[in-house]
């Protein structure tokens, strides 16, 4: 597991990396700014960055040659490309790569800078200042780590939170009607927030099929006429509360995720494209056949306690079955 720690200058990442590091049995913690300080040093030079990223990427493999397979790493990320060509490394060592933007108001901010101490207090507020815009208007065009508020809480309250988050439990409901209900609820404000964007916005996952147990979580897939169009999409989204999270991975499809503990997720996908033929085919298949939706109800019982504290493992367990179903209807 990789947990990446973004936020600005005094924010408290440091200490939160520390804290994070003592929840596992065994885990090494990374801190950017020492891994980065070479001289001569330029703030915004790319091949400074890409040399950072390479040196980190170099450090990572030593440590995983010789045992350590979780890592919790922070760094001040200023643009959501730089943090998404560093997760596009990192997943080829790890695909449970978890990032975490620290947030708290102004005041708590520069008391924390006025804490530590240090030979330039006035710069650093002004810089943490700066940065937090940064980071804000950033994270309204892309990826810059789950927002996390440490207003008030203690480093190891920060800490607490955020490993609740990782190893937030698989969950599987009854079928609950109001889940549609929900969907129909949902999907009106949707299209109201993204207009001509959306060509059309389909209820899908478990939660769409009458009769299955799931996870009450409600999927929701918005077609855009290019998946480029997704970009536009994030701030009016950010607006409903969801929060775009961008998973290398994801090629053919963007995923924003809303609610704590999680209510919704939304899949934006191209119209026409194979993404969404498989969301729609696969939830039609399990509509249309009830000893299918039974044996996959099962399934996910059965992962739901193996791997009940780790969700991607319980997502990548059900691909064979998922694919099999495509496989025959295709």
């Amino acid at each position: 597991m990789i947990i990446l720690l973004n936020g600005a200058l005094g924010i408290g990442k440091t200490e939160t990396s520390w804290a994070l590091l003592g929840k596992f049995d065994r885990a090494v913690m990374l801190d950017g700014d020492y891994i980065g300080a070479i001289q001569p040093f330029e703030i915004y030079d790319a091949a400074r960055v890409d040399y950072m990223h390479r040196t980190l990427i170099h450090l990572m493999k030593f440590h995983r040659e010789n045992g350590y397979t979780n890592f919790v790493i922070n760094y001040v990320f200023e643009k959501p490309e730089t943090l998404a060509s560093l997760r596009r490394k990192l997943i080829k060592l790890d695909d449970r790569v978890h990032v975490y933007r620290l947030v708290c108001d102004a005041a708590a901010h520069a008391e924390r800078i006025r804490r530590r101490g240090g030979s330039n207090v006035p710069w650093e507020l002004t810089r943490a200042r700066e940065l937090t815009a940064i980071q804000n208007a950033a994270a309204q065009r892309g990826d810059m780590g789950t927002p996390v508020d440490t207003t008030g809480l203690s480093v190891a309250q920060v800490a607490d939170v955020i490993w609740a988050h990782v190893r937030q439990p698989v969950e599987i409901a009854p079928y609950n009607p109001v889940w549609a209900d929900d969907f129909a609820a949902e999907a009106a404000q949707v299209r109201a927030a993204l207009g001509r964007l959306a060509v059309d916005i389909h209820h899908i996952g478990s939660t769409s099929v009458p009769g299955l147990d799931a996870k009450p979580i409600v999927d929701v897939m918005v077609t855009v006429r290019q998946l480029d169009d997704a970009r536009a999409c994030i701030t009016p989204l950010a607006e409903l509360g969801y929060i775009f999270v961008d998973h290398p991975q994801n090629t053919d499809r963007r995923f924003f995720k809303k609610g704590e503990p999680r209510t919704h997720h939304l899949h934006i996908v191209e119209s026409g494209s194979d993404a969404e033929w498989r969301h729609l085919a696969f939830r039609d298949a399990l509509r249309a056949d009830a000893r299918l939706r039974d044996d996959y109800a099962a399934l996910k019982k059965e992962l739901a306690e193996r791997f009940k504290f780790d969700r991607p493992a319980y997502t990548d367990a059900k691909t064979d079955f998922i694919e099999g179903v495509l496989k025959s209807i295709a």
